[in-house]
């Protein structure tokens, strides 16, 4: 949702546009991109990945769409109910049950988002032979409450984890070892490139999370507490930057060399007896070390604890946004919520008008 005002986050759009320069590197083969709600609703990621490719002259890849926030758990049913989202599409999880059946060529999934697609296409008959590897944004090593990828779908995070397919995850310990700051978005060849259509939501983030999101994410490496010596580092950065959680997760698997300490871990979600939601924390209930004997993988995920440069993996990740030109002038942010933002304030503003006249 980084072409949205009320987006939470812009490191999905800049992911996207990584994985599209990888692509045209012959790195990956980008052969589809699912979408969901999250952080934002399906009304708006749907617009906005459209517009995104568009400005950046993506052609060969198409969209399918997903679940939003009809599907998902906690304070987004609230939200839903509000404001409505799209209506949930089965199309994602399909695409991903036909592709699943080419067990010729096995494909790596990487979910950015709340992994309710995947999810939905394991209940559907998902054949794992077509599937060599699953590749997760999220997770939570400390015990702590879930980042909110796995958070808002927790059911359907059980169900991928429990799946018998290999599985990596890159969580919030990984992923908050690298701030984005301003003198790295200096780096963006503007305006030939189509990350600089970015920039007002880059430069919104670098304001505002370090507040909104960085505190909570410090306390994930465990500094409040001396008498554990953590292993995580977490970025010098991080008071004065966002976190690019999504491109740090797909280099993660492009450029495995640029990360550390590589471990498997046997991981749960513990059950709810009356249904999701009833928890907001992962457990590890066993370090596997450095190998994995390739049995069952139900439960075991491999994870990588450390960046090991994080300036170096910075300056990759600029270099590849700048491989990727803009065409045409840069679509303008929409205003997403703002609209029902204010109208909520106008309406605020004479409830209470009315309410000071009946007292006088």
């Amino acid at each position: 949702s980084g072409l949205v005002w009320t987006g939470l986050d812009c490191d999905d759009d800049l992911a996207v546009l990584v994985a599209l320069a990888l692509h045209k590197r012959g790195i990956i083969d980008l052969q589809g991109i699912s979408i969901s709600g999250g952080n934002a609703p399906l009304q708006h990621t749907w617009p906005d990945i459209h517009r995104l490719l568009h400005h950046a002259g993506s052609k060969d890849i198409s969209p399918v769409k997903g679940y939003g926030w009809r599907s998902m758990q906690a304070v987004l049913w609230l939200l839903n109910y509000f404001i409505p989202d799209l209506e949930d599409s089965d199309d994602a999880s399909d695409a991903i049950i036909r592709r699943s059946r080419d067990s010729a060529s096995p494909a790596n999934i990487l979910m950015l988002g709340p992994v309710t697609n995947l999810a939905r296409a394991l209940e559907g008959g998902l054949d794992p032979r077509g599937i060599d590897h699953l590749y997760l944004m999220g997770g939570e090593m400390t015990g702590q409450p879930l980042d909110l990828n796995f958070r808002t779908d927790r059911a359907g995070a059980r169900t991928v984890i429990e799946s018998d397919i290999p599985k990596t995850i890159i969580t919030i310990q990984t992923c908050g070892q690298t701030a984005v700051t301003q003198s790295h978005v200096d780096l963006l060849n503007c305006p030939f490139a189509a990350a600089c259509a970015l920039l007002p939501k880059m430069r919104q983030q670098i304001k505002v999370m370090p507040q909104m999101v960085n505190k909570a994410v410090k306390k994930r490496f465990l500094e409040d507490r001396p008498e554990q010596d953590s292993r995580w580092k977490i970025s010098p950065n991080i008071e004065s930057g966002f976190i690019p959680w999504d491109i740090v997760a797909l280099l993660a698997i492009t450029n495995p060399e640029e990360f550390g300490e590589w471990e498997y871990h046997r991981v749960i979600f513990p059950p709810c007896e009356k249904g999701e939601p009833c928890g907001e924390d992962m457990q590890i209930v066993e370090n596997l070390g450095t190998e994995f004997n390739g049995g069952n993988w139900s439960g075991v995920v491999r994870t990588p604890h450390l960046v090991r440069n994080e300036p170096r993996l910075l300056k990759m990740m600029f270099s590849l946004m700048n491989e990727v030109p803009a065409h045409g002038d840069p679509p303008p942010l929409s205003g997403g919520f703002l609209s029902v933002l204010a109208s909520f304030t106008v309406a605020t503003i004479f409830f209470l008008r009315f309410l000071l006249r009946r007292k006088l």
